[in-house]
């Protein structure tokens, strides 16, 4: 599993720890964890699953939280699919942490996500009307049986004597998914947490353990939001407020021109009115109860009609899995989607669907499965459809023609007919008794009649698939695949390193077919050098480096022998001779022997205990004997390599590179900007010798005018324009000095 992914679940469900450790407010702290245990939660992340994941941190996290924390379990859709009642204590507060462990261990995803009634559970487990209570939802989807958790958390926050829901969205991406878990915390005056980006939860838990960590509280406190209709979006300016006793009195708490408002208040019994006057909307609620030393969250929404109109191209139906427009007026507002739901399903539920931003018409495709749906305008925060009509899903047909018989691994022609492709549409095979989503290889059905389907590499009886939205099987034929029948033929022997001709016959070629050489025993889907077998015989393979048996084989999708043959692999005589010395930066003429030459062959000069794979100048074997090689610029004991496929060094001789030297013949001034003769003697001519001129501190590779000794003495050099001191140089492969002058620069008269 990726380590990032694994980092951003332990960050989740680490929140639980923070939220239960904090310091406690009073002698003792209370909270119910709700865990999803629906059936979503086998959700794979990186190949493991999700209540995987949460049991094994869960089960840690336990051991680590303070003895005198008081924790309870509730878990939804464990026990039965398709029942919003299912709903369990598994561990009631205070439990034993033993015991909260083992009914984590023994939950099995299975149902529906009926987070809304579970909330409701935890917060009477807490006698929340009496007491402060403290509920943690981890969930990874959204509410499926209720309609409305944002109302529901908000009801529970009025009702409570200090109610609090955090929050923690478990791989949840969809952005109306994250605004329903983030309501129900907004509306509790708890937080919501995402796994999806691990800055965000770090910071979250700055803010919520390190940086300000809960303290005993001696005085109540409020806090004051209005959204823009029930369970919306929280309004954050423009707002006129209003707080007095419900007994009559003066006002405890006004603000204008604001948004959320938190304030100080003694207990009481209290009436609070919110006006926005930018549009005259208002809101109230009455006879709000604050205890002593609890922090309230009071929700009021205002209400404003809103109003929807859809209509579909075709008008009323067509097949099914295939798209259809849906033009549409409506608000428009953050969240705002069109979708084709399940009939008489909740308002956030919906087979597809597409966001109002994204313009009219939606194109959104039928479900796969024939029958009558509705098309709907809903509001995005809070759900709510605004518009709908029923359509019907027609059922779809299709046809497929195919060989009766056909080869392992080769490629297979399909013509089909079908209704319009969509996403997911394609043709495939598989065997018999296999579920509709399964499948090997595919064709997509949008890339046109006929597609290319490649056989499987087992021999049996399989079937042809016309497959709709990845799951509905619209059409299906029989077909039985036979052996492919393969054969390879080489030398029995060959150099190592020897690039050699195999001849093989075998089954139309496909991607991921080839020929290579191998050790007998390496496994099927092992390879060195190899060619593939759509290129045609004969394949040009190249023998390994090491002398040994090995075996030629014919591969097929990658996976499968179907075809060997035995080969043995000689040691290559190889030689390289040149003369026992040269001058540094000379180049010297190689002989060599060797093998046929390869890629990755060469000739070359390094120090005796380089690794295999050094190199300095070098030359290619295949260019012919002599190579001809520059020798280093640093005198020492040098060797003279055969290096083979730029790794194995088959033949050496050593040499010794003997200094350099050189001489400088020229004026002790010169005018600045004239060209001046210096005559030289050095070593043979090579790339990158030559003579200049330059300061006397210049670095050795330095250079203003200059010319190649290869042209000859005497060399033409310009002054520098700058009258001053400078010396004539003579710098041998760029880099290094050999010989040096001064020379004084006068100015130009």
């Amino acid at each position: 599993m990726a380590y990032h992914r694994i980092a951003h679940i332990v960050w989740v469900l680490g929140v639980v720890a923070l939220f239960l450790a904090a310091p406690a407010r009073a002698a003792e702290e209370k909270a119910i964890l709700v865990l999803d245990a629906s059936g979503s939660m086998w959700g794979q992340i990186d190949d493991e699953a999700k209540i995987t994941i949460a049991k094994r941190v869960l089960d840690d996290l336990l051991n680590d939280l303070p003895s005198e924390r008081m924790l309870g379990l509730i878990a939804y859709g464990h026990n039965r699919k398709g029942d919003c009642s299912d709903i369990e204590e598994l561990a009631p507060v205070g439990a034993d942490r033993s015991a909260i462990s083992a009914a984590v261990k023994g939950i099995n995803p299975k149902g529906k996500t009926p987070m809304t009634a579970s909330i409701k559970l935890a917060a009477e487990k807490l006698r929340y009307t009496e007491e402060r209570a403290t509920v943690i939802l981890i969930s990874d989807g959204i509410e499926t049986c209720a309609p409305d958790p944002c109302a529901a958390a908000s009801a529970l926050e009025q009702a409570g004597v200090d109610f609090t829901a955090h929050v923690i969205g478990f791989d949840v991406k969809e952005e109306n998914e994250q605004a329903q878990l983030r309501c129900i915390a907004e509306n509790t005056g708890g937080r919501f947490v995402s796994a999806s980006n691990a800055g965000e939860l770090s910071a979250a838990l700055q803010e919520t353990m390190v940086n300000a960590p809960v303290a005993a509280v001696q005085g109540s406190t409020i806090t004051l939001r209005a959204t823009e209709l029930e369970g919306g979006l929280v309004i954050d300016k423009g707002l006129h407020w209003r707080v007095i006793p419900s007994a009559g009195g003066d006002d405890v708490v006004t603000e204008d021109d604001s948004g959320v408002v938190d304030a100080a208040i003694e207990p009481g019994e209290y009436d609070i009115t919110v006006t926005r006057p930018a549009d005259g909307l208002n809101g109230e609620a009455k006879g709000v109860v604050i205890r002593p030393g609890a922090s309230k969250t009071v929700t009021i929404a205002l209400t404003f009609p809103v109003e929807a109109t859809v209509r579909v191209e075709p008008e009323t139906q067509s097949v099914a899995g295939t798209n259809v427009k849906v033009y549409f007026e409506g608000p428009a507002r953050q969240g705002d989607f069109i979708s084709i739901a399940d009939k008489d399903s909740t308002a956030g539920s919906s087979q597809t669907y597409s966001y109002v931003k994204n313009g009219a018409p939606a194109e959104l495709r039928l479900p796969v499965e024939p029958g009558t749906y509705e098309i709907r305008y809903v509001l995005g925060r809070p759900y709510r459809v605004l518009a709908n009509l029923d359509y019907v899903a027609t059922p779809a047909t299709a046809t497929l023609t195919a060989p009766d018989t056909a080869v392992t691994g080769g490629e297979v022609k399909v013509e089909f007919t079908g209704p319009p492709p969509g996403s997911g549409d394609y043709v495939t095979i598989t065997k018999p008794e296999a579920e509709a989503g399964k499948y090997n290889s595919y064709a997509y059905t949008k890339n046109g009649s006929p597609g290319t389907i490649r056989m499987p590499l087992e021999a049996g009886d399989y079937e042809i698939r016309f497959i709709q939205g990845n799951k509905k099987i619209l059409a299906r034929r029989p077909i039985t695949v036979s052996e492919a029948v393969a054969s390879v033929s080489a030398p029995e022997t060959a150099l190592a390193g020897e690039s050699i001709a195999v001849e093989f016959t075998g089954p139309e070629a496909a991607s991921g077919d080839f020929i290579t050489v191998t050790p007998p025993e390496a496994d099927e889907k092992a390879y060195n050098s190899y060619a593939y077998a759509r290129n045609g015989s004969p394949a040009t393979v190249r023998m390994p480096l090491e002398a040994g048996d090995y075996e030629i084989r014919y591969v097929q999708d990658s996976t499968k022998v179907i075809a060997r043959q035995a080969i043995s692999i000689l040691e290559a005589p190889s030689s390289v001779t040149t003369k026992d010395t040269a001058i540094a930066g000379e180049t010297v003429s190689v002989a060599f022997t060797g093998p046929p030459a390869g890629a990755g062959d060469f000739i070359t000069v390094t120090l005796p205990d380089a690794p295999q794979k050094k190199y300095n100048a070098y030359a290619y074997t295949k260019n012919g004997s002599p190579a001809e090689i520059r020798m280093p610029i640093e005198a020492g004991a040098y060797e003279i390599r055969y290096v083979q496929n730029n790794e194995k060094v088959i033949a050496t001789q050593p040499i010794t590179i003997t200094p350099a030297t050189a001489s400088l013949d020229a004026p002790d001034s010169a005018v600045a900007g004239d060209n001046i003769s210096v005559r030289f003697t050095g070593p043979p001519a090579g790339a990158g010798d030559f003579i200049t001129v330059t300061l006397l501190d210049a670095p050795e590779g330095a250079y203003t005018d200059y010319a190649y000794t290869k042209n000859g003495s005497p060399a033409k050099i310009r002054m520098p324009a700058e009258a001053g001191s400078y010396e004539i140089r003579f710098v041998q492969a760029n880099n290094k000095v050999l010989a040096r002058r001064p020379i004084s620069v006068r100015p130009a008269q």
